[in-house]
């Protein structure tokens, strides 16, 4: 499954960027950024489906000299190089040096890669901490399949209000703290989530 998916992203970074430009829709950048919003949701249901959460025995462990700190922090270390945030690499990195080679400027391409990935690692943490909660991933999903048939049927075009945002990370490459420190907020509410859970009669 790995390897599927890895080809998979590996074809679309290849072809994408020429095939959106000889299609005539505009800038190949612009208009991934325009989809950007489906790609993220997409993402998070998929992890939320297939992504199995680090399972760590912990009984051992509290009885030995280790914070509890130190073993939450290891758990989600775990989930920070899972394949699930490792294969986006095999499509973004591709296509940002096809971006580099045609052109674009390094240091926006830079700013833009860097905030894609920290959203992508927010849906890591997102997902770890709704992740068996049915409630909360059917609203979610129920709310994006909704955009999605309304921008379909013509009714409401989500993107509108969502491509400037993705936009901004290219064209103020210093945007990209926001995603990080978005990111770096959600790790801390995860790690606060599972420490506060974290007992031998809790598993």
């Amino acid at each position: 499954g790995w390897v599927y998916f890895t080809l998979v992203f590996l074809i679309m970074c290849v072809g994408a960027f020429y095939i959106i430009e000889k299609s005539g829709l505009g800038d190949p950048l612009r208009v991934v950024n325009r989809f950007m919003i489906y790609y993220l949701a997409f993402d998070l249901v998929f992890r939320y489906m297939l992504q199995k959460m680090p399972v760590t025995n912990i009984k051992p462990m509290l009885y030995l000299p280790i914070k509890k700190s130190q073993v939450v922090n290891f758990s989600l270390g775990k989930t920070v190089i899972s394949f699930f945030n490792v294969a986006h690499a095999f499509f973004f990195i591709p296509f940002s040096v096809v971006l580099l080679a045609e052109g674009y400027p390094p240091l926006q391409l830079i700013g833009w890669h860097l905030g894609i990935m920290a959203l992508l690692y927010c849906n890591n943490f997102i997902n770890i901490m709704v992740n068996n909660k049915d409630s909360v991933f059917y609203v979610l999903a129920a709310l994006f399949i909704l955009a999605g048939a309304s921008q379909y049927y013509a009714w409401f075009d989500i993107t509108q209000y969502t491509y400037p945002i993705f936009d901004y990370l290219y064209d103020l490459p210093w945007t990209a703290i926001v995603p990080w420190l978005l990111m770096i907020a959600l790790y801390f509410s995860a790690f606060a989530y599972f420490k506060k859970h974290m007992f031998l009669d809790g598993g």
